[in-house]
Order: structure tokens, then C-alpha cells, then sequence
């Protein structure tokens, strides 16, 4: 059956999405910002049976649920990753053992199956989900070749091969010419992850982007991401492909952006949370890939970075920036930073960007502790100025006085001098009046265990996460009570959040894909 570029052209565009297993399915990655999930098929090779404290724990407690494919078919657009195919190994899978895929791939109407290409199961040792890498031989490509092309035809869509992690490399062929020729031997897709292509170069030390012009772009449907982490042995740089709740390496955001502007077929950007417990953190993940040009620019339909200088213009920049390079080098007083104003635009770009990068990592800690003080206010002073996080963090610690430790007092300080002007800015100052009081209660002063105000406090905050919602529609009497230890209660039912720190102390993490 014949694949290919021209097949993956007029697959449609899903968007970003959250890749994982059924045990870790949140109903809140039914709702924006997800457009898609990718979920993980159970397999039905060499699989033994769960131990039972997986079996407790699996898919239970904060929300979770189990539900595979088949409870969310119709609920959103579903891709599907497989861990059953295996088609590096000696072993062609049998046709009775993909027919379940292929019920799950008609029933989620997916236009392929992504699979990492490695080895995950072996008739002679007992390998899964562990899966080893593969060889990077010609006999694994020959082998591939084969096993791909008859999985196409049972299947009926095509093979999407996933970039495997690897700390080390097997075999003598380079990784990305190793599935430039499957992709042309076989009409199959590639699915780019960002964080074993990092594995794979800091294993062989390259650069992480060295080798790209090899990737087969036109095949390139995919890209996925997730958390991880680089460690410095004795060999050299290793990245822990870990998923769950951990960051995602910087890096792996810029491979993200360089591929967006390459591969003409990407339909789909996938963050893994394999293991994650962490729902409210995977999709601040989600919309912070979403918000990088590169990737709004993709979303949108539209080049990012297409515009073309004006000529005259840059003839005029091309001259001064010649001139001040000149003038700086041959002279005999040395380079400093009195003398490279001519050049400061791309006087030691990276090391500008290691600044700027300590400069957002800076800027989130400390806007971040002081906006605890008032999540609800500054919710909404953000909101009204149509000021971005980092705009609002950086205004705030602007406003708070400098020269005391923060605290409830100078941080409200700040926030009356970004209360936007005009308008009735009445229950701002109701919702300042509410928070200033719990900062007091939760810090011990001798005030009053009971406070009124114009304003439903619990309402307000729910809303921040809705765009249409109008702060007026909130001005309602309500009476807030300090029970101690950090609680309140409203009069009526709902309870006020206490404020307290919002990430455990531990990360959910899983290293791997499987249908658990």
C-alpha cells in the first residue's frame, strides 16, 4: 500500500496535544488548550500480568482515570501510539496480533500508528516495555523495510516511526540517514521526539542540531516532547528521558521551533506526561508551546519570520555595523564594554541569551512569590491590562518597594499602583481588601476572625480561567471566616482555598509508553 509525502500533505492538521497511557487520563486535558489526545494501545505480545500495587495505584486518586482509546473515542481527536509492532526485530509481527491495532485505529479514525523504532519484544529474552535501542545496521533496515511494509498493508495507514531514545549508539549508519531510507524504502512517517534526538547527539557528541539536513522533512508528521533532564557522567552529557512532571529540557523547545519552520507535513505536537500527577502543570506546559511564535505561526497557517528586511534600510545597518567592527578592532585599546556600543546588537549573541534566559528563570521566582500574596488581584489586574505573564511580573516587581522584604503590605502596595485608571475600579480594590485581610489572619495579627466585602471571592478566582468572564458579574455581599491554620470559609457552602504552595514535593515520572 503506498504512503508517502503526498499521503501525509492531505492529513489534516491536529494541532497540540497530550500524549499517554490510559492510566494517566485527566478529564482536564478534555479542554483547551488540548487539541488532541495521543494515547497508548494496550499490546497483546509477550505481556505478563500487572503487579497489583500498579494495579491499586494505576489511574486513581486527584482526578485520575483509567480510559484508553476505546472509552475516548468521540470525546476528542485521538491519535494512536503502539508498543505492539516491534518491526526492528528478527520477528515479523503476526497478522492475528496487529488485527486488535487495527480495530483501534478504525475506531479512533487515526491517520497512522507511531511507534518508537527499537527493540521491545523478543521471542528469545523478555524485553517490554524496557524497550533496547536498535541497531543501526543495514540488516535492521533491511529487516524494517520488510516488517513495515507488510504492517502497512495489514494495517491499512501508514507506520509512523518515532526517533527512540538512545544513551548510546548501536551500529555504524547515521540515525537520520537510517530512517531517511525507511521513510523512502517504505512510504512511512517519521515522528520527531525532540528529546531522544537529544539522546542520540549528546550520545555521539554532536551538537543538537548537527546532521538535520538528513532528516526526510517531507515524512516528518510529529513531533513530541516531555519532561527530562540532563545528567554529566564521566563520558561525557546524558539526557533521562523521564516524561511525568519534570521540566522540559530548553533545548528541546528550540529543536521544536527549528523543525516547525522545516517539516512541510507536520500535523501534530504531542507533549508526553507518561506518569504525570501533575495536571494543572502539563497544560501550563501546553500553552506555553503553543505561545512560541514559531509554533503560534504553525497553529495559524502562516511562515513565521517571513518578512524580508527592507533593503535600503538594511544597507544603511550592514554599513554601521561594518564601521563600529572596524573602529572596535583595530585599535589599541582593548574590547570592553565602554567601546561595543556599535556592535552591542550582536556583540556575543549567546552569551546575551545565557543572561536572557537567567533573566525569565529570575523574573518567574521572584513575580511568582510576590503575585502568592494576591493570586486573585493580580489575576485580574492582568487580565484588565491584557498583560501577559511575564509583563505582569515584571511591572509588579517594578511597583513593590525594593529596599524592604516582600510581603502582604508592600506587595498590595504595588498592586494600587497597577490598578488600570478609569473605569470602576471598585471591586479591585474589594478583591485587594479581601486578600490583604487572609495575608493578615494567616500571618497572626489581631484582626478580626470575620470579614465583608463586595465581591463572590471564590467566584472571581474560579473565572480567571475563563476569557469571556467580566469582573462585574461578581459583585455580590459576601462574608469571608478565618477558621485558623491557613483555612477560610465563605458564608454558604464553598470553601476558600487556603494559600499554600502548589507543587508537592515529589514529581509523577514514568520512562515509558505502554498500554497500562
Amino acid at each position: 500500500m503506498a504512503f508517502g509525502a503526498d499521503y501525509f500533505r492531505d492529513v489534516r492538521r491536529f494541532g497540540v496535544g497530550i500524549g499517554i497511557n490510559p492510566s494517566d487520563f485527566h478529564p482536564g486535558y478534555l479542554a483547551d488548550p488540548v487539541d488532541f489526545l495521543e494515547i497508548t494501545a494496550p499490546s497483546v505480545r509477550h505481556r505478563g500480568s500487572v503487579p497489583y500495587r500498579l494495579q491499586l495505584a494505576s489511574g486513581t486518586g486527584g482526578g485520575f482515570e483509567r480510559r484508553g482509546i476505546r472509552e475516548l473515542a468521540g470525546s476528542a481527536p485521538i491519535l494512536v501510539h503502539s508498543t505492539n509492532i516491534n518491526p526492528v526485530y528478527a520477528d515479523a509481527p503476526a497478522e492475528a496480533d496487529l488485527r486488535p491495532l487495527r480495530e483501534l485505529l478504525v475506531l479512533a479514525d487515526a491517520p497512522w500508528v507511531t511507534e518508537d523504532l527499537g527493540v521491545w519484544l523478543m521471542s528469545e529474552r523478555h524485553v517490554y516495555p524496557h524497550f533496547m535501542p536498535l541497531p543501526l545496521t543495514r540488516d535492521t533496515l533491511a529487516v524494517a523495510t520488510e516488517n513495515i511494509r507488510f504492517v502497512q498493508d495489514v494495517l491499512g495507514v501508514p507506520f509512523n516511526a518515532e526517533f527512540p531514545p538512545m544513551t548510546y549508539v548501536v551500529g555504524d549508519m547515521n540515525a537520520f540517514e537510517f530512517f531517511a531510507r525507511l521513510c523512502d524504502a517504505t512510504g512511512c512517517g517519521m515522528c520527531v521526539d525532540v528529546g531522544h534526538v537529544l539522546s542520540y547527539q549528546l550520545a555521539r557528541g554532536a551538537s543538537a542540531s548537527a546532521d538535520f539536513h538528513r532528516i526526510p522533512w517531507d515524512n516528518v508528521t510529529e513531533i513530541h516532547f516531555a519532561g527530562g533532564a540532563i545528567d554529566l557522567v564521566r563520558e561525557g552529557f546524558e539526557y533521562h528521558d523521564e516524561h511525568g512532571d519534570l521540566e522540559v529540557v530548553s533545548i528541546c523547545l528550540d529543536l521544536i521551533d527549528e523543525i516547525v519552520g522545516t517539516a512541510p507535513n507536520l500535523r501534530a505536537i504531542a507533549l508526553e506526561v507518561f506518569g504525570a500527577r501533575l495536571p494543572g502543570r502539563a497544560l501550563d506546559r501546553l500553552r506555553a508551546a503553543r505561545e512560541r511564535p514559531a509554533v503560534a505561526s504553525w497553529l495559524a497557517g502562516t511562515a513565521a519570520d517571513a518578512a524580508v528586511p527592507d533593503p535600503s534600510g538594511g544597507r544603511e545597518r550592514v554599513r554601521a555595523l561594518s564601521v563600529a567592527m572596524f573602529d572596535l578592532l583595530h585599535t589599541d585599546q582593548p574590547v570592553s564594554g565602554s567601546r561595543i556600543g556599535g556592535v552591542a546588537e550582536v556583540f556575543a549573541v549567546g552569551e546575551q541569551r545565557r543572561w536572557d534566559r537567567d533573566r525569565q528563570a529570575r523574573l518567574k521566582a521572584l513575580g511568582r512569590s510576590l503575585v502568592a500574596f494576591y493570586p486573585v488581584t493580580a489575576g485580574w489586574i492582568q487580565r484588565l491590562r491584557e498583560w501577559t505573564t511575564e509583563q505582569m511580573y515584571g511591572r509588579l516587581i517594578a511597583a513593590v518597594d525594593g529596599t524592604a522584604p516582600p510581603g502582604a503590605e508592600t506587595v498590595a502596595d504595588g498592586l494600587r499602583r497597577l490598578v488600570p485608571d478609569g473605569g470602576d475600579t471598585r471591586l479591585l480594590y474589594e478583591l485587594l481588601d479581601g486578600e490583604t485581610w487572609m495575608n493578615q489572619c494567616a500571618s497572626g495579627l489581631a484582626v478580626p476572625h470575620k470579614r465583608r466585602i463586595g465581591i463572590d471571592l471564590d467566584a472571581a478566582a474560579a473565572a480567571l480561567a475563563d476569557p469571556a468572564a467580566r469582573l462585574e458579574s461578581f459583585a455580590a455581599p459576601d462574608e469571608l471566616i478565618y477558621l485558623g491554620a491557613g483555612g477560610f470559609v465563605r458564608r454558604g457552602p464553598t470553601a476558600v482555598p487556603p494559600v499554600q504552595a502548589a507543587e508537592p514535593a515529589a514529581c509523577g515520572t514514568a520512562r515509558c509508553c505502554t498500554g497500562d
